[in-house]
């Protein structure tokens, strides 16, 4: 008996000794665990890839996050419903973004990712009185007319390993009606209105949430004398946000969260 019970004092002895030695050491799985850093250790590898901007002719945009994103879209381009999207979208503003897969990258630089890409494509077209509204007007000519904005949104998803698209799958078409008003812009889901403008030198131009979502108004506003780069900060359903803009130039601005949706807008100041 006492034989048995010194043998358990030894055995409890050594798992005390044991365990003391690696918390000192910090091999524990628990201490190696708080030490890692998910953004230390694997990395997201951003590159954001411009691929078409938009023109006077054709007001297309397209961007990939990564060079295996833009994978995504040089394959869904090859896909006959897609180029029937591309053809019926005619005219309209079409924003264009290969979104996935993400990239990850380890300590090593081994770079991972799935085989499954997504391709975001929006068509974004606004009518003022019923008639298409193509080019930027001053807000005072706006003032008072009913604006129409409206957002077909699909999404296209892709087997890089397979080089074929698997599926696509159209959203219900947004709609947004405003009546216009001077000096302000409209932030719906998704969709700023009027999505061009031109606002004299000296003014005060407010954006209104008039969505369920957060938006925000971040961009480059271009005057002779240089560029200032401006940030809104969000703001929330039924909240605003006003700048003045001193000089003559040019203001291109988007929603950060919303971009891949074509939340995008320009102002003319003259």
């Amino acid at each position: 008996m006492r034989k048995d019970f010194l043998g358990l004092i030894a055995v409890v002895a050594a798992f005390v000794v044991g365990g003391t030695i690696l918390m000192q050491s910090k091999i524990l799985p628990e201490e190696r665990a708080q030490d890692f850093r998910t953004l230390e250790n694997i990395s997201l590898q951003s590159q954001i890839q411009v691929i078409q901007e938009p023109t006077a002719s054709d007001n297309t945009y397209i961007y990939a996050i990564n060079k295996v994103a833009r994978e995504s879209w040089e394959i869904a381009k090859q896909d006959a419903r897609v180029q029937a999207i591309l053809d019926g979208s005619n005219g309209k503003a079409l924003t264009i973004a290969a979104v996935q897969p993400s990239a990850f990258v380890s300590p090593d630089g081994k770079v991972t990712h799935s085989g499954l890409g997504q391709v975001i494509i929006t068509a974004n077209w606004q009518a003022v009185d019923g008639k298409q509204y193509a080019s930027a007007k001053s807000f005072s000519s706006l003032d008072g007319r009913q604006g129409q904005s409206r957002q077909q949104i699909w999404n296209v998803a892709v087997d890089i390993d397979r080089d074929k698209v698997i599926s696509i799958q159209g959203e219900q078409e947004r709609v947004m009606t405003e009546t216009l008003r001077a000096n302000v812009v409209y932030g719906g889901m998704n969709i700023y209105m009027p999505d061009a403008a031109v606002a004299k030198a000296g003014s005060s131009v407010r954006w209104v949430n008039e969505s369920n979502v957060p938006h925000n108004v971040v961009g480059t506003y271009k005057t002779e004398a240089g560029e200032e780069k401006i940030d809104s900060g969000f703001f929330r359903a039924n909240e605003d946000w006003e700048h003045t803009f001193s000089e003559k130039g040019t203001f291109d601005y988007h929603c950060t969260i919303h971009s891949e949706e074509g939340m995008k807008g320009r102002l003319v100041i003259s």
